[in-house]
């Protein structure tokens, strides 16, 4: 039977392609902690990786939004933010596997043999799989086109995804990695926005990519709409606090935090902490440890690194945690 054998979360911005080095120290710390749970993932052996992340309005607009989506076919990269257009092998097994599994759980995934992820998902390949040589199956949470799912259905659908894997007739490793947040406040207006200077924008996240007549267009405008801004709000406060309610694993509180609140907190980007709730459900039993924290500005966004590990009794051998001495 399959084994989930470890996880991360983790932050991802488009920043880091595009002004890496605007960030300093505090950035490359953030680069080189995630260059060591590359190493780590490697290290206990991962066969498959559970990858969980949101769309950014690239594959799904307000013509077709849904809650969750899981890809058991072709999957690539749309190659935004200078990121690669990766040809991304699926574990197809597994990921069919999952899908049948929650909907005999009464959890009813979107599903998809030709899935096109951005850099929410590519970025965490990026850094933690980039030679592809670990096939992946990918899960999308709508976290950028309100009414979102609640914290507490992420968490239950986490719970689900486990049970598939831990009932997959396959004997092999699982790690389960999350991409996104924590605060960021990002530049895409609200749908209800009467703005003259919004009315494009909105008029293609309501009808999705058949709207754009030039698509280069479209993309170099959001693009210069994030890459102009040189700092960005982060809280680092309640980063922080989110930090420790996954670390004390305390769920309920989590479970209960509302659209409203993560938007107000931690602005409406922060709403990818919807993804890391899925891994929680997951990895629920897991111990977690914070291996990086940068408030970083110049990123826009609060940058966090946690790793998960099996408990010292579910242990099989494999190397331990991750030093950040290393």
């Amino acid at each position: 039977m399959a084994e989930i054998i470890a996880g991360v979360a983790m932050s991802h911005s488009p920043m880091i392609m595009t002004n890496e080095a605007g960030a300093g120290e505090k950035g490359q710390r953030f680069l080189q902690t995630a260059a060591g749970m590359q190493k780590w993932l490697e290290n206990v052996g991962a066969d498959v990786i559970v990858l969980i992340s949101d769309d950014h309005f690239n594959s799904y607009f307000y013509d077709h939004m849904p809650s969750f989506t899981i890809g058991i076919g072709e999957c690539e990269g749309w190659g935004d933010w200078q990121l690669p257009k990766y040809n991304v092998p699926v574990q197809q097994e597994l990921a069919k596997h999952i899908l049948h599994t929650s909907l005999e759980n009464n959890v009813d995934f979107a599903f998809t043999l030709k899935m096109k992820i951005d850099h929410g998902h590519t970025q965490g390949i990026y850094f933690l799989n980039p030679d592809l040589k670990i096939p992946v199956v990918p899960i999308a949470v709508n976290t950028s086109a309100p009414p979102l799912p609640t914290m507490d259905r992420c968490f239950q659908l986490g719970e689900i995804v486990r049970k598939a894997i831990e009932s997959w007739d396959q004997d092999l490793k699982v790690a389960i990695v999350a991409s996104g947040g924590l605060s960021h406040w990002v530049p895409i207006p609200k749908i209800e926005s009467e703005k003259p200077e919004d009315q494009f924008l909105i008029n293609v996240l309501k009808n999705g990519r058949q709207e754009i007549d030039q698509l280069d267009e479209y993309l170099k405008l959001r693009e210069t709409n994030v890459t102009r801004i040189k700092s960005g709000p982060v809280n680092e406060q309640i980063d922080r606090e989110f930090l420790r309610l996954v670390t004390e694993k305390d769920f309920t509180t989590l479970r209960n935090w509302s659209a409203a609140y993560i938007e107000e907190h931690l602005g409406n980007g922060g709403q990818e902490i919807h993804n890391w709730l899925v891994l929680l459900g997951i990895l629920k039993n897991f111990d977690a440890s914070v291996a990086c924290y940068e408030p970083i500005p110049e990123w826009v966004t609060g940058m966090a690194i946690v790793q998960f590990s099996q408990p010292v009794e579910q242990k099989t051998g494999q190397s331990s945690e991750y030093e950040l001495s290393k």
